[in-house]
This record gives structure tokens, C-alpha cells and sequence, in this order.
């Protein structure tokens, strides 16, 4: 059931979902480059506060793009009345959601191994100095890993609202909020899905605590977000 789901996902996908995490990887690339050389190349640690302008930025490339790819992929659902047949059909619906969960996954480490591809092609085209590989495989994979909790939350309303407006609201601001919660929010304020993300750098202290914390709350949303999809009526 699970791979025949899987198939007709990979079917119906949209072009654009491919493209997605590309353009993000690559505005992600060039924008922490030019950061990078216009403010903290002068700076003590030379190239290697590379990793600290690609830190600052990379949480919001993040959910953003797992917030336009879930309203992506939702959207031909509502515009051909799919979910409506889908209902009235002997369908399984909780394949059908995690199929579109794996395939976002799926997608977005293809953006984090373009971003880790990306980020070691300029660092040797520019410098001869060692790069801290296993540092930068942590940094980004664990940003992802700390972003399932978002991915959770953006299916669900991308399936439960026709209007993609509401969904893409919340995703844009959620991933704008990840720029600054864990930076100057207090610690209330870590229990927000959306400061999971920042904080699971290896820049910080007990960043594998918050990597499996936004693993774990992941999967539990994905359930949740599965269960209220298998309950949700179509009019």
C-alpha cells in the first residue's frame, strides 16, 4: 500500500517541488557567501566564520522550505476535489499522508546535501585550509533532523485548508520567528517547535538533546497530523 501511495505521490509531484529545494540551497549559498565576504572575512577565525553566517540563516531556509513544499504538494489535492474523492473511495489515508511526509523528507535532504555539497565546492574553490566536514554534516543534517516538528505541523494545514494562505502564513512566520527565539527569547520559549531548529548547531551545547527533541515531536505530529486526517470530512 505504502509504495503504491509512494508511486502516485511521485506521480501527481509538481515540477516546481523539485525545484524548490535547489533554489533554496542555492540562495542559502550565495547569500551566506556574500554575507560572509561583505562582514566577517576581516575577522579573526577568517573563513571559518563561514560556518557561523551559514548558522545564522540556515534554520529559516529550513522551514521555509518544508513550509512551501507541504503547501506544494497539498495544493492539487484541494484544486481537482482530490481529497473529496479520496474520501469516497477504500483508500488508505494514513499512506497517503505519510507518503507525502517521506517525499518531503525525501526532498529536503536532497536540498541539505546540496547545501553540504554546495557550502564544501566553495570552501575548497576558495581556501586550502581543512574543512571541518563532520561539522558541517552535523550542523545542517541536524537543523533538519530539529525541523520535523515544523514538517508535522505544515501537513497537516496545507491538507486541512484549501486555502493555502492560512498554511503559508504560519510557515513564513514560523520560519522568521527561528531567526530569533533561540537567539533572544527566553527559555519558555524553547518549547516552540520553531526554536528547535537554531538550536541544534553544534555552535551550542547540548545540540544533540534538541536534534532527537524535534525528531521525536516529528514523529508524534506526523501521527497526530495522520489520526486528524483520517478524521477530517470533506463537504
Amino acid at each position: 500500500m505504502m509504495q503504491r501511495a509512494l508511486s502516485a505521490e511521485y506521480l501527481k509531484m509538481k515540477k516546481i517541488c523539485l525545484w524548490i529545494p535547489v533554489i533554496s540551497a542555492v540562495i542559502l549559498l550565495l547569500f551566506s557567501c556574500m554575507e560572509w565576504y561583505l562582514y566577517f572575512r576581516q575577522g579573526e577565525a577568517g573563513v571559518y566564520t563561514g560556518f557561523n553566517v551559514l548558522y545564522m540563516f540556515l534554520s529559516f531556509t529550513m522551514l521555509l522550505t518544508i513550509s512551501l513544499l507541504c503547501s506544494t504538494m497539498s495544493e492539487p489535492e484541494h484544486q481537482a476535489q482530490g481529497l473529496k474523492l479520496l474520501f469516497s473511495l477504500p483508500v488508505n489515508r494514513t499512506a497517503f499522508y505519510f507518503a507525502k511526509a517521506i517525499w518531503i523528507g525525501a526532498l529536503m535532504l536532497g536540498c541539505c546535501a546540496l547545501i553540504i555539497g554546495g557550502t564544501a565546492g566553495i570552501w575548497l574553490a576558495y581556501t586550502d585550509l581543512t574543512l571541518p566536514f563532520p561539522f558541517l554534516v552535523k550542523q545542517v543534517l541536524g537543523c533538519f533532523g530539529a525541523s520535523l516538528p515544523v514538517l508535522g505541523i505544515q501537513l497537516f494545514l496545507s491538507l486541512r485548508f484549501s486555502n493555502q494562505t492560512f498554511p503559508l502564513a504560519v510557515g513564513v512566520l514560523g520560519a522568521i520567528s527561528s531567526l530569533f527565539i533561540a537567539r533572544f527569547g527566553g527559555t519558555v520559549l524553547y518549547v516552540l517547535p520553531w526554536a528547535c531548529p537554531s538550536m541544534a548547531s553544534p555552535f551550542i551545547g547540548g545540540y544533540t538533546h534538541w536534534i532527537m527533541l524535534g525528531a521525536g515531536l516529528g514523529l508524534v505530529l506526523l501521527w497526530g497530523g495522520a489520526a486528524g486526517f483520517r478524521a477530517m470530512e470533506i463537504k
